[in-house]
């Protein structure tokens, strides 16, 4: 069979496009194959790469199981250590408590002995050289008081006497003159009083027949001896409020001073 030279021409080129053809489609074919085969990879990298991750998420999470096992057993421990503490110090303040009540009732039975001591020191002040005698007795006795009321505490009370005490000691250091009434003979006698320490006084009425000094008694108290009908005391005693009140030249002077008796 014979074939003319087109005929020839045109299966030449349909068997040059069926190879073009049949070599696209291995290409295409090896293409996908290398495509597959990446994909393959990249998803058992990625599965690796997981399975890693997960590998040491459970790893890391058995170690926080195991720290937090640990952490509990250690606050356990420590939790039953406070019990112990928490014991030991109730037991202690327990101990405190009954300590601090015993010395609350002996501090308010001392209170209660210092304050009757305190008030019995009234009548001594009474007694003593009188000079605002009413004043230090009302406060004494304010002091005794007010620690019997529990308003004050003991060591108060007691620091609270002893400076009435230190008054009336500093009261022998001074001297002093002041305006003001006696009473004599049933009379309220206007005059000038003149303070020698808590030893002497004497009172010279403002018109000058008056003039007494402080003189002791017998049982120990104080009274008022008028000296108007005796002319040398008399003038003695008004020169020495003159000297007092510095209405004559300082001299010395003599002042009457009543020296108690023995057991006085």
């Amino acid at each position: 069979m014979k074939f003319s030279f087109l005929s020839k021409l045109c299966l030449c080129l349909c068997l040059t496009c069926v190879y073009a053809g049949a070599q696209e489609t291995v290409e295409s074919i090896r293409r996908q194959i290398k495509a597959v085969e990446a994909e393959t990879a990249r998803e058992k990298s990625l599965h690796d790469a997981e399975k890693k991750r997960h590998a040491e998420f459970v790893e890391v999470g058995r170690k926080k199981v195991q720290a937090l096992a640990q952490q509990n057993k250690t606050l356990k421990a420590e939790i039953d250590s406070l019990k112990v503490e928490v014991k030991n110090l109730a037991d202690a303040r327990q101990k405190t408590t009954g300590t601090i009540k015993y010395f609350e009732n002996r501090k308010a039975k001392y209170g209660t002995s210092l304050a009757k001591v305190i008030d019995s020191l009234a009548p001594v002040f009474e007694s003593d050289f009188p000079y605002r005698n009413e004043e230090v007795v009302n406060s004494v006795k304010e002091i005794a008081n007010q620690l019997s009321k529990g308003l004050i505490e003991a060591d108060d009370g007691l620091n609270r006497t002893l400076e009435v005490f230190y008054d009336r000691i500093r009261l022998g250091y001074t001297t002093e003159v002041w305006k003001g009434f006696l009473q004599v003979d049933a009379r309220s006698v206007a005059g000038t009083f003149m303070r020698y320490g808590a030893v002497a006084a004497i009172f010279v009425s403002n018109d000058g027949n008056d003039v007494l000094w402080l003189n002791r008694t017998e049982n120990g108290g104080y009274v008022w001896k008028n000296v108007s009908d005796d002319l040398a005391m008399r003038t003695a005693l008004k020169d020495v409020m003159k000297v007092a009140e510095g209405k004559t030249a300082p001299k010395l002077v003599t002042i009457p001073v009543a020296i108690p008796k023995e057991g006085k």
